[in-house]
């Protein structure tokens, strides 16, 4: 690209600071430096304000909380992955506490002098001419404690060459954890293949791991190099290893044991250099247990463990994502930002999010495609009223006394005669259903009995009946 051979001086740079004074100053500083290509931009600059500058760099301004230096790294690397950011914010350099989960964020002095400044500023050129980072490299947003310890393992094991097992829900984001390590190690510049062990029955997914020679089997017409050979000298990601069968899961302890293959149908060794990532939404030692996976292979694979955690269980990280994916969609589908109204938020935060961050992420993209937020409310208060019908009750619950849930209390807040009474009233309401529901079932509806475990006289408990609309199916 053009701007990529402009000398340091003629790029272009970004300051993004709330403070006008600093700002100023900040771009006179550039500007005796030589970098004529300055530009001050607010806090709240848009995505597309930003992409308008284009700049080859950034900084943010001293005066930017955490949460603002956050979102603007995230709508600068949607811009640019290579973009180099200068922050003084420490949590969000790339080897600050945090662990940012983007690469290129250096650390500088709240008020840098001209020398300092200069130099961080051809350092941080100088990191993106040298780096070869993918448009596609993986991004784990978050800055839980749950998802900066799963940062903090990724740094500590992808130098280290070992197998490393990655456990979670469906949708938590294993393969960005494997894409994370890969990138990170040494093999960076070679390939990453991935297995996928549930997209195929075990003999076709025998023949794409291992390949097979001319003549092997019927349709055989050409010698097929499998994902193994392919992987030579780069990372093996199985994903989904919990479903492999117990033949197959044989054929792989012999390959991570003695580094060795054969294609289907050849004669001859190939020798395999390949660091091994898996991952699983199954417990696996579970599986061990009950005969449904070696304990050999189980033990061989982890080495390293690294759990990603489910979405409900970091949902300080939601309004990132949030953020992230509606930056990202309505760049990518060059939109005009779409605002997403008050109540649609609050719903989106108190949301379980059983499909987790894949769930999140489709739910805004389709909202992005389709400008419009309305359907998220139906949506997402439908899904949560079925999940709580069919989740199991929490350990050490009483099933005769239920709670609220947070959609529920939700739309309590929002009505206009909310009260602690009205509260009181709808939890009641809601406890007094479920006693009798349980009692009719326990009677398999025998009114009269119900009445006595009750305690009330036939004739009210009919009327209750008839008021909450009960039928014998429910």
């Amino acid at each position: 690209m053009l701007g990529e051979t402009l000398p340091v001086q003629q790029k272009n740079i970004a300051v993004i600071e709330s403070d006008q004074t600093k700002s100023r100053t900040l771009i006179a500083m550039l500007k005796d430096l030589g970098h004529i290509n300055s530009y001050a931009l607010e806090n709240d600059a848009s995505i597309f304000q930003l992409n308008t500058v284009k700049p080859a760099l950034a900084i943010l301004g001293p005066t930017l909380d955490m949460d603002s230096c956050i979102y603007n790294i995230q709508n600068l690397k949607l811009i640019d992955p290579l973009m180099p950011v200068l922050t003084s914010s420490k949590d969000c350099a790339s080897e600050g506490p945090g662990l940012s989960a983007f690469e290129g964020i250096q650390l500088i002095d709240p008020d840098p002098d001209q020398d300092h400044l200069s130099t961080a500023i051809e350092e941080a050129i100088r990191w993106k001419e040298t780096h070869r980072i993918t448009k596609d490299f993986p991004v784990i947003i978050g800055r839980s404690p749950a998802i900066m310890e799963v940062r903090q393992k990724i740094r500590k094991v992808a130098e280290k060459d070992i197998t490393v097992l990655v456990t979670g829900e469906t949708g938590t984001g294993k393969e960005l954890v494997a894409r994370s390590i890969h990138f990170r190690s040494q093999r960076a510049g070679k390939p990453l293949v991935k297995v996928d062990c549930t997209s195929l029955p075990d003999e076709l997914l025998e023949s794409e791991v291992f390949g097979f020679q001319k003549g092997a089997f019927t349709d055989a017409y050409r010698d097929k190099p499998g994902r193994l050979e392919m992987a030579h000298g780069g990372t093996l990601f199985i994903d989904e290893i919990g479903d492999i069968s117990l033949s197959l899961q044989i054929k792989f302890m012999q390959i991570f044991e003695e580094k060795e293959f054969s294609r289907l149908g050849g004669t001859t060794d190939k020798v395999i250099d390949a660091r091994v990532v898996v991952a699983t939404n199954a417990r696996l030692w579970d599986k061990v247990q009950k005969g449904a996976f070696r304990k050999d292979l189980y033990y061989r694979l982890n080495v390293m463990q690294i759990d990603v955690p489910a979405l409900r269980k970091r949902k300080e990280d939601i309004p990132l994502l949030i953020h992230y994916f509606q930056n990202k969609y309505c760049f990518e589908y060059k939109k005009d930002p779409l605002a997403i109204p008050d109540e649609v938020y609050r719903i989106m935060i108190s949301y379980s999010w059983p499909g987790n961050i894949r769930e999140l992420e489709n739910v805004i993209r389709r909202a992005i495609a389709v400008s419009d937020w309305s359907f998220i409310i139906d949506e997402l208060k439908h899904k949560e009223i079925e999940s709580e019908i069919t989740a199991e009750p929490a350990e050490n619950a009483d099933p005769c006394l239920p709670g609220l849930s947070e959609m529920q209390l939700l739309q309590l807040f929002k009505e206009n005669d909310f009260s602690l009474k009205k509260i009181s009233k709808a939890y009641l309401a809601m406890t007094e259903r479920e006693v009798i529901i349980k009692t009719l079932r326990d009677t398999h509806w025998n009114r009269k009995k119900a009445a006595q475990l009750l305690d009330v006289s036939y004739k009210t408990l009919i009327n209750r009946i008839d008021e909450l609309k009960l039928k014998p199916f429910e």
